[in-house]
């Protein structure tokens, strides 16, 4: 994948539909409440030579915080409740409907986030910019100490299949 252009949303809608990728975020999010979006913005920040100053990660780091319990996951709690519902409701066409209506606000308030993530570095200018393997595991590794998750063995290799697609689809 080239990376000449290729906004944030882009970069994630890229990596997250390669194999794995999704199943591989997703899993790091249910076990260790890690931002999906955090985890892919190390590695798109990983492809630019000028580093995300301190500024801008205490920014992006603080909004997303925020962002993440005041509108993700409330709307994430309500989808995945409705899901263990439906059952109840499969007469009800409204049912499946507002689910599906809450899912997609569920993306676009996660489109909104990574859209704010990418204003805090308008420094970075994405011509044909090279992904660094030792930029991504420094920012993945900033992420953790930011959550207070300790770099153990299970959380290291995971990262480590993050960072591998996301290196094998740079060479594309």
């Amino acid at each position: 994948m080239t990376m000449q252009s290729t906004s944030f949303w882009d970069f994630s809608n890229q990596i997250y539909d390669r194999d794995g990728v999704a199943q591989l975020c997703l899993r790091l999010q249910d076990s260790y409440q890690l931002d999906v979006n955090l985890l892919l913005f190390c590695c798109w920040s990983a492809h630019f030579e000028t580093e995300v100053s301190n500024e801008a990660w205490q920014r992006i780091l603080n909004f997303s915080k925020q962002w993440k319990a005041q509108v993700v996951q409330p709307l994430r709690e309500a989808r995945h409740w409705m899901k263990t519902e439906i059952n109840q409701h499969s007469r009800n066409s409204q049912f499946s409907v507002l689910r599906d209506r809450i899912k997609m606000d569920e993306l676009a308030a996660e489109k909104y986030q990574q859209e704010f993530i990418e204003d805090c570095v308008p420094e970075f200018n994405a011509m044909n910019m090279v992904f660094r393997e030792d930029r991504a595991k420094n920012y993945l590794s900033k992420l953790l100490e930011a959550d207070g998750i300790e770099m153990q063995e299970d959380i290291s290799a995971q990262l480590q299949l993050l960072v591998k697609a996301i290196q094998d689809s740079s060479k594309e």
